[in-house]
Order: structure tokens, then sequence, then C-alpha cells
């Protein structure tokens, strides 16, 4: 994986990412990762999205977490479909690794039942907590602990 400068690990784990989702219509490149939890059946692809305040689930994938319908802190959420309401949620989520250690994240995620524009990692509550590079060389997504 990849060193910092004394020779100490920087990231344990690295997947290749897609450019595209499975089925979209958007032509633009974008980085998809893959993502697991022990309540799905296997792994599903979330996009890569510095500039999101939160990580966001799709409500068949929040419904099927058992997430919809806690009682986390409300939240209205401004989004390309327009704003939707939910609600900020705690859950464990585990980056997928093709090579090295897959990685579990304790995040913070906004899930509604009315979202179902995609799955999304965001900065707050998740991506804050992990190291990652992006090599589009190879598409490669490098991954680790903090």
């Amino acid at each position: 994986m990849l060193l910092r400068p004394d020779g100490s690990e920087f990231t344990t784990g690295r997947s290749r990412y897609s450019d595209h989702a499975p089925a979209s219509q958007e032509t633009t490149a974008k980085v998809f990762v893959k993502i697991s939890t022990e309540a799905l059946a296997g792994p599903i692809v979330a996009q890569l999205d510095t500039g999101a305040a939160w990580s966001m689930l799709d409500a068949e994938v929040a419904e099927a977490m058992a997430l919809l319908g806690g009682d986390g802190e409300p939240k209205r959420i401004s989004t390309r479909l327009g704003p939707v309401d939910g609600r900020l949620t705690r859950t464990s989520l585990e980056i997928v690794a093709d090579d090295g250690d897959s990685l579990t994240v304790e995040a913070t995620v906004w899930v509604s039942p009315e979202w179902n524009g995609g799955n999304f990692l965001g900065y707050a509550g998740l991506l804050e907590r992990v190291r990652f590079a992006v090599d589009p060389s190879d598409n490669s997504f490098y991954f680790g602990a903090l």
C-alpha cells in the first residue's frame, strides 16, 4: 500500500474504483467505490464526494440496514433533486479492499425514506476519519485508518 516518508503506513487497503455507476445516465466520470455492511447481501457502490457535507444512503439501502425511522438529528439536505428531509444516524460501513485490508468505519450518515438519488461518501462523519488517495492512472482508491 502507500507509505509515508518515514516508512510508516499511510494506507492499508486498495480497491479499484469505477468511473460510472451501474445503470447511470451520467456521462461524466466520478469515483465510485465499493462499500458493504453485514446487513447487505454483498458490496454496493457509493460515489466519493468530498464536497458533500454528509454521507448519504439510498432509501433501499438504508431500509435494508434498518436505519430508517430512527431518532437521529433531523436534517434537511439540499440536493440536485431539490430539498429532502431526513435524519443523521450512526452506523458501521466497510470500505471493501481488492488488495490489502478492508476498513470498517463508524460513520454518521444521512438517511431518508424519500432519497433515491444514490449512495455518497461525504466528508463529515466518514471521510474525515479515513486516509485516502486516488490514482486515476489505474482507477485505484487507497485507504486506511487515521
